[in-house]
């Protein structure tokens, strides 16, 4: 793959890594210097981000950069609960829908696409977070994932399931990876990649 363009949240963005600024931009950095730059890693991940604004704004940043190939990391902030037993962000009919609309998208830009699912988090430190009354619950958030895998089975779109990945020491404040936390989601994704011939 010559353009890898990756879409998802904080996560994604590189929030908490302040070694190496997140598992993206350490995957750019092995694969400059596997690939001596003949496969650029574009990082168009957003604070905050859900399925619906990945949904806005994907196709035109992912053509203007001729993507051979996309990720897409989210899941979580669509999962959380806006407030204690409130609703989640993203209803998880319409979240199906979002990921099936993504996929459509998606397929027109390139064949070459993988979902990654959304991390586990440490519940002591997320119901609810220390900066706004929102709830990150693992039992929401791995039923959204399995929402995501079954889109991606249906759709014969690749699949990374890294729940259960981290422990929560690798977790800086109960719901964004440590710097060890990103190396971790940067040895399983890279892994995959390289499972499956992108890297």
């Amino acid at each position: 793959m010559s353009s890898i363009c990756i879409f998802g949240d904080s996560t994604a963005w590189g929030a908490w890594d302040t070694e190496k600024g997140g598992w993206v931009n350490r995957l750019w950095l092995y694969t400059g210097e596997k690939s001596q730059g003949d496969c650029e890693i574009y990082n168009l991940s957003i604070s905050g981000g859900t399925t619906e604004t990945i949904l806005k704004r994907f196709e035109s940043e992912a053509t203007v950069r001729k993507a051979d190939a996309l990720v897409f990391q989210s899941g979580g902030n669509d999962a959380y609960l806006q407030g204690k037993g409130g609703s989640n962000k993203i209803p998880l009919e319409q979240f199906k829908k979002n990921l099936e609309e993504i996929v459509k998208k998606a397929k027109v830009i390139t064949p070459n696409i993988i979902f990654i699912g959304f991390k586990n988090v440490d519940e002591t430190r997320t119901t609810p977070v220390s900066w706004k009354d929102i709830y990150y619950i693992n039992s929401e958030i791995k039923k959204y994932g399995e929402v995501m895998k079954a889109v991606c089975k249906e759709n014969e779109v690749l699949y990374l399931d890294i729940f259960g990945l981290l422990e929560n020491e690798d977790l800086e404040d109960g719901l964004h990876p440590s710097t060890e936390g990103h190396k971790k989601i940067f040895e399983k994704v890279k892994g995959f990649l390289e499972e499956n011939n992108w890297i």
